[in-house]
């Protein structure tokens, strides 16, 4: 079976359209990684906004609920031993009094307004970008690409929301 003149068109523009969906396919989809990180642009009270949402049930264990975890620890809220990178029963429990100590809903499911409410405690002390804590202050720092970092193992490291990669966090699997 030819292709005949009229239909030529037709296949080019069909070659056309399935070279613009691969295009746009997600990185991991075509079997490239896709690495996520911590991010903030701007003022730092929305920061947080718009990082994953973290929940007891379905958040693998990563750098982002490490950050969370050392918010609450900051606070007074959960003690060092309990950083451990994994959104557990602890975790959740802890988050829950936070919230209600907040004003927030007590869900245990930090989100949009929880960590919206936390990121409005960041305050730039040179070098540092600092979660001012009812206790403790927590050092951070964001670089101009607006990743956030922590000093861990004698270096700096972006915090992933994706993976755990800390030190804190390879020690407590």
């Amino acid at each position: 079976m030819g292709v005949t003149r009229a239909s030529r068109p037709l296949r080019a523009a069909l070659v056309l359209a399935v070279a613009a969906v691969l295009a746009y396919v997600p990185a991991s989809a075509a079997g490239r990684p896709v690495t996520s990180y911590v991010t903030g642009r701007g003022a730092f009270g929305d920061d947080w906004r718009d990082e994953r949402l973290l929940d007891a049930r379905d958040h693998p264990r990563s750098d982002l609920v490490g950050l969370w975890q050392s918010v609450l620890w900051a606070d007074g809220y959960l003690p060092r031993a309990f950083v451990t990178c994994r959104y557990d029963v602890r975790t959740r429990e802890a988050t829950r009094v936070w919230q209600s100590n907040h004003g927030l809903v007590a869900d245990g499911v930090t989100g949009a307004q929880t960590f919206g409410f936390a990121s409005g405690r960041l305050v730039t002390r040179p070098p540092w970008e600092v979660y001012v804590g009812e206790r403790y202050a927590l050092p951070l720092r964001r670089t101009g690409a607006g990743v956030y970092e922590v000093y861990d193992a004698g270096h700096f490291v972006p915090l992933r929301s994706d993976a755990a990669t800390l030190r804190v966090c390879r020690a407590a699997h």
